[in-house]
């Protein structure tokens, strides 16, 4: 997940902080942030036939435009967890779910993880995971 701190005009860069493990994530500035939350990719699956091989789906994508924030706002993160790839003749498995809930959001802002490549199938792919409740939700590939 990533944040975007801002303030109020001017041509001051604002540093982006990326969170890559589940926290409790307090602001360290007053300001308005901009919040990324990317679900994990599910895995490709095994297999002897490499026609019946393929890749997992890509995690979902929310983004929330901008949120007023203060050093007192709190925000409960979940990073979703990649599923290892797999060996041998096995389906993929399903990336896990990221989210972020706290302070000033009316919903948890929700990015799902992609799912893993079925076993003994022909398809590209698994399926791209979807996302919810930001300004921006868009599905994985």
């Amino acid at each position: 997940m990533a944040i975007t701190l801002g303030g109020g005009g001017g041509s001051t860069a604002y540093p982006t902080i990326f969170l890559s493990k589940s926290q409790t994530f307090v602001p360290p500035q007053d300001g308005n942030v901009c919040i990324h939350v990317i679900g994990a990719g599910g895995s490709g699956s095994g297999s002897r036939l490499t026609t019946e091989a393929g890749g997992g789906g890509a995690g979902g994508y929310c983004k929330k435009n901008s949120l007023a924030v203060t050093t007192s706002s709190s925000f409960t993160v979940v990073i979703g967890a990649g599923h290892v790839p797999t060996s041998g003749h096995s389906a993929g498995g399903n990336g896990g779910n990221s989210t972020v809930a706290g302070t000033g959001l009316s919903s948890t802002l929700t990015a799902n993880g992609g799912t893993g490549h079925p076993k003994n199938s022909t398809a590209g792919s698994g399926a791209g995971g979807t996302a919810a409740n930001g300004d921006v939700n868009n599905t994985g590939g």
